[in-house]
């Protein structure tokens, strides 16, 4: 019995030595844990859960009832002002350069309520994730 408890203890202060058996138990059972047991557990409580879309497809809904999410690649929304001459929009009244191009591409009139710029991690291309009514 008192063997039991030393070895409790000896897992929960971590005092195997490396190269033990017990040593690469508890690695293994740690690594399992890792690739095992679903996301979902987890959870993402520091992510927002807003949809979004790029420019050019259709909008989905997001938070707020009557606002959509946009992505808008920084390489579109300059190549879209240098075509206008109005490259110093972006710097100048970037809400303003973004609610010009999303009009453009959605053909409709579109009022930007909020952007925040982001990094998205499958092209690792620069953006801005625009909220419109």
């Amino acid at each position: 019995m008192k063997s039991l408890f030393v070895e409790i203890k000896n897992i929960i202060l971590w005092s195997h030595e490396r190269g033990t058996w017990q040593y690469d138990v508890l690695c293994a059972l740690i690594i399992g844990t890792i690739f095992l047991v679903p996301s979902e557990y987890f959870g993402d409580r520091d992510r927002e859960s807003i949809k979004t879309v790029r420019a050019n497809e259709r909008p989905v809904s997001a938070s707020k009832p009557g606002e959509t999410v946009q992505e808008v690649p920084v390489a579109e929304l300059q190549f879209f002002l240098n075509r206008l001459n109005k490259a110093e929009l972006i710097l100048n009244a970037p809400q303003e350069a973004l609610s010009l191009f999303l009009s453009d591409k959605l053909n409709q009139d579109v009022s930007v309520s909020k952007y925040e710029p982001f990094i998205n991690p499958q092209t690792r291309g620069n953006g801005y994730k625009v909220w419109i009514k």
